[in-house]
């Protein structure tokens, strides 16, 4: 395996960490694909998302947690698989922080609906137009 490029990966994990929107694509128990823009958080090469238990992205991940994501810049394209998991119990207050540090907004807190972290391990990391394309797409 090649060594990481250290410098491609704080640039990428800087954008992650500005970013305001990721696309996420679940995959629906007849294998239709569902994809939405959401709300996130990188934190510790982890992606993180807050979605109502009674979503249809949620209902998803109880059949298959595979998942894509992507950000929406065509320029700079960014795109992770990994595998989804309801975050431990010990991240919520962690990541409930960050989220409100970020768009003001706590899913702790949230009485629209009840509120899921979600943790997303990436497998693979694929990005081109950074201004490393000569390296290949591929970062993890």
């Amino acid at each position: 395996m090649r060594r990481r490029n250290q410098t491609r990966w704080r640039a990428l994990t800087a954008r992650l960490g500005r970013e305001m929107t990721i696309w996420v694509s679940t995959v629906r128990y007849d294998g239709r694909p569902h994809l939405t823009p959401t709300w996130f958080i990188w934190l510790n090469e982890r992606l993180y998302i807050a979605i109502s238990q009674d979503s249809q992205k949620f209902a998803n991940l109880l059949h298959n947690q595979k998942i894509t994501a992507a950000l929406p810049d065509t320029d700079w394209v960014t795109i992770i698989e990994g595998e989804a998991r309801v975050a431990d119990r010990h991240m919520i207050d962690t990541l409930g922080d960050y989220f409100f540090h970020k768009y003001e907004w706590d899913f702790r807190y949230d009485d629209t609906a009840v509120m899921r972290l979600i943790e997303i391990t990436p497998h693979k990391i694929l990005a081109w137009g950074d201004g490393f394309d000569d390296e290949g797409m591929r970062l993890l």
